[in-house]
């Protein structure tokens, strides 16, 4: 398990958000569209249909794989595709790493959970390349309102 609750992984994780572009929602449908490091992904949205907006958001991609695949330096290039619905397969340089959270900068920071545990040593700056399991989560960031502490909402609800 890489998270006790949608809120917690955001608050841990935020300052790995990917700028992405959001397409328009499919009312009824668990996934998102989004533009990101190059690549068209489907994420299951982890933070409710109401948050993601088409347009820019900050969104944390977090993919899961079984294990990492470290490449000698030079080896490759950082690469973002998608293989599948809500599946993708990167490459790129490791930017942190914690627990068996590792993120990874393939174009946009991914922030890996890896369900093995790693036998590699991988360090910030490593070049790592990895398949991912479905789906792949996405959590849109949603910035603080200056007031009290809440999510800006864009429509008014408070109505008196």
């Amino acid at each position: 398990m890489f998270e006790d609750s949608p809120e917690a992984f955001i608050s841990r994780w935020q300052r790995y958000a990917a700028n992405a572009e959001l397409f328009p929602h499919r009312e009824g449908s668990p996934l998102i569209e989004c533009r990101a490091g190059g690549a068209i992904l489907q994420l299951f949205e982890r933070t409710g249909p109401y948050l993601s907006r088409p347009g820019q958001q900050r969104t944390i991609i977090h993919p899961v794989t079984s294990a990492l695949i470290k490449l000698e330096p030079g080896g490759a290039t950082a690469h973002l595709a998608a293989t599948g619905i809500s599946r993708l397969e990167a490459v790129g340089t490791v930017l942190a790493t914690e627990d068996r959270i590792v993120v990874v900068d393939a174009g946009a920071p991914l922030v890996v959970g890896v369900l093995e545990p790693q036998t590699l040593d991988l360090q910030a700056g490593d070049l790592v390349s990895f398949e991912s399991a479905a789906p792949v989560h996405g959590f849109v960031v949603v910035a603080p309102s200056p007031f009290l502490g809440h999510p800006r909402r864009d429509r008014h609800d408070d109505h008196i």
